[in-house]
């Protein structure tokens, strides 16, 4: 299905772009457009391939996507690969940061609600987790940066990037897994609880394994299927959807580049960032489907 799905991205993405309001070189160019002559516009419309019928853009942009060339970004004025190139690293490290957060304190925290299940524990959990994912992160990013930064002073400025490892990291790592870690709690919990109730748990317990030895060998192997599906919709959504907070945070990652295409009508740009955040969708999807048939035998098919 990567084919027929990748196809119909390019095609509905292309007729959006060009059809859809906006100009770029008036975005490019701003209010020194109007003063430039009709005849340099035309110039220009044709350098950029922008006055070609819809049919002749949609094919050369699909013949470059077969050899790998994204366009030339018009408000960059660099190549689109080029310009992904040096920013998707950057979102990559912030998503694979937020990442090792959410499954550091998610699943644990899942399995402890399950084992505390109906106590004052698990209800705990599932509230405090459950009330921070309510919080925007439009809105939970500058309480972070006024509490942390501006009351408490226990950060420096939060604004830029100097790498993953810097203390300006911290609060887009933070905001940006807060969201996502309520889903992996709750699915952990109700993946632990439903097989804690089989009878090969009993049976082990039983046999006089203790908690723990249950819990690795028997209850984990086969509770974790349903949470790789939610990690695997977690892990494309934190490198496709960290746009508002690398917008606040000034960081140069692919969520800014993408606002950049959008406001400044830059189609190649707009194009080329959707294109890469469908690939990472369905590439992610296709490991997790793999990914079954390694936790679990039973699915794998048989030739």
């Amino acid at each position: 299905m990567t084919v027929p799905i990748v196809a119909a991205v390019i095609v509905i993405t292309f007729t959006l772009g060009f059809y859809g309001p906006g100009d770029p070189l008036r975005a490019y160019y701003g209010e020194q457009y109007d003063r430039i002559d009709a005849q340099s516009v035309e110039r220009l419309r044709e350098q950029y391939g922008l006055n070609r019928p819809y049919w002749e853009q949609l094919g050369e942009f699909s013949r470059g996507l077969l050899r790998g060339d994204f366009g030339e970004s018009i408000l960059l004025n660099r190549p689109v690969g080029d310009a992904m190139a040096s920013a998707l690293p950057v979102s990559i490290q912030l998503a694979g940061a937020a990442f090792v957060l959410i499954i550091g304190f998610g699943i644990p925290l899942g399995i402890l609600a399950a084992l505390k299940h109906n106590s004052w524990i698990d209800h705990s959990v599932l509230f405090s987790t459950i009330m921070l994912s309510t919080i925007p992160p439009f809105v939970l990013a500058p309480l972070l940066m006024i509490l942390l930064v501006l009351k408490l002073d226990i950060l420096p400025s939060t604004v830029g990037w100097d790498g993953i490892f810097s203390t300006k990291a911290l609060l887009p790592v933070v905001t940006l897994a807060v969201g996502p870690l309520v889903g992996i709690v709750r699915y952990t919990r109700f993946s632990v609880l439903e097989a804690l109730s089989h009878e090969y748990v009993r049976t082990a317990r039983a046999k006089g394994l203790n908690t723990q030895q249950v819990i690795m060998r028997h209850v984990l192997p086969n509770a974790l299927t349903p949470v790789v599906t939610a990690m695997g919709g977690t892990v494309a959504g934190l490198i496709t959807g960290s746009i508002f907070l690398e917008t606040i945070f000034a960081i140069p990652g692919f969520g800014g580049q993408t606002v950049r295409a959008l406001t400044g009508s830059d189609y190649p740009l707009i194009l080329g960032t959707t294109m890469v955040g469908t690939l990472i969708v369905v590439i992610t999807n296709l490991v997790v489907d793999m990914l079954y048939g390694v936790l679990d035998p039973r699915v794998r098919v048989s030739g």
